[in-house]
Parts: structure tokens; sequence; C-alpha cells
């Protein structure tokens, strides 16, 4: 899927993200240049590094599974948009990442809460990489976070059978092969599995 950038600037000064109240969440409300979705209007011109791929996904409680394959609703009322472009020749990804209603700690066996996992629609898979956990923006009703990383990369996940962390030998390239079969997804203390899930194609 083609990208948008998403709707919000990127501010600097960003600090540590703290639990939020629990109760009754409100629907996210977008700015005025964004559409219903969160999405920047009118807004297609590409970013700075010479991506050969781009990726515009919305990630939901709904679609979240656990090991067992099994529909857990992840976090209500959460919601992620995630921008991501991809470079082939230089096996490097980078992100745009914002998280509405986000609750809890971040809590994963993996380095951070962050992910893009390989597996289908509606089934779990390892970490193969691990994106920097967004963070709250002062004045803000969200978390952002943002960057690039280039492989080999890691997870801090490693495989017992093996000895090897998931992200070992996995390329971008695989996502451009079969983005059907990758996710991206952030996950919570009160939603270990995940709160939000959205496929990559």
């Amino acid at each position: 899927m083609k990208a948008s950038i998403i709707c919000a600037s990127l501010l600097a000064g960003l600090v540590v993200a703290a639990p939020a109240d629990k109760g009754v969440l409100a629907k996210p409300k977008y700015g005025k240049d964004c559409d219903k979705d969160g999405y920047l209007k009118n807004t297609n011109k590409g970013f700075p590094i010479p991506f050969t791929s781009t990726y515009r996904i919305k990630a939901t409680p709904d679609q979240v599974v656990n090991a067992n394959n099994t529909f857990t609703g992840g976090l209500a009322g959460a919601v992620g948009f995630y921008d991501i472009g991809i470079n082939t020749e230089l096996d490097t990804i980078c992100y745009y990442i914002r998280l509405y209603n986000f609750q809890g700690n971040y809590q994963s066996p993996a380095r951070t809460a962050t992910h893009l996992h390989q597996a289908a629609k509606g089934k779990s898979g390892p970490p193969r990489i691990a994106f920097s956990n967004p963070s709250v923006i002062p004045g803000k009703d969200y978390r952002v976070t943002a960057g690039c990383q280039t492989g080999p990369f890691t997870t801090g996940v490693i495989v017992n059978a093996t000895g090897l962390d998931t992200g070992a030998g996995f390329k971008v390239a695989q996502i451009e092969a079969n983005p059907a079969g990758f996710f991206v997804d952030v996950h919570s203390s009160l939603a270990v599995p995940g709160a939000v899930r959205g496929q990559m194609g």
C-alpha cells in the first residue's frame, strides 16, 4: 500500500511515556488538516529517502491474536498509525508511528514493545524488527516515535532451539516480497499479546 504522511508534526523534545488514566476513552480527535481516519489531507509528496516501497497501516485492537491464534480484542479504544518506508538496496526501514489511547506500560520480552512481526492475518509470529516505543508529546493526546534502522536487525528475543535472535538474517526485501505476511503492533501490560495490530498488506 502506498503511504501518505500521518497527520501530526514530529515534535522535538519527546518525554518518557507515562501510564494513562483508566476509564472511558474518547474517540481520538484529529486536526483540521486531517481526514476522518487521521491522515494528512492532500499529501502524497513522498519522502526524503528514495524508498523502494512505502506503507500506511492503521493498527486496531480487533486484529490482535495471542500465541494460540485466538483473537483477544487488544486494548479497547487504542489505535495506531504506522507510516513505513523501505529501501531494499540499503536494507533500511524508516518509520513514523503515532499511538492514541494507549494505557498501561509497555511490556514485551523484546528490547522494545513496538514491533514488526512475520505472520499472516489472524496468525501470531516472531518479531523481526523492534521499533522504538512511542513517547508522550507534551500537550497532545497521542504518543509518537520515528526513526530508521539498517540491517542486520536484532529484537532481543532469542529462539531457544537455535540460540539466534528473531531478527537474525531478516532482510526488509522480505516485506516487499510478501507484505501480507507481516504485521506491526505494540504491546501493553494491560494487553500483553498486543494493544493494536495492523497488517502490512
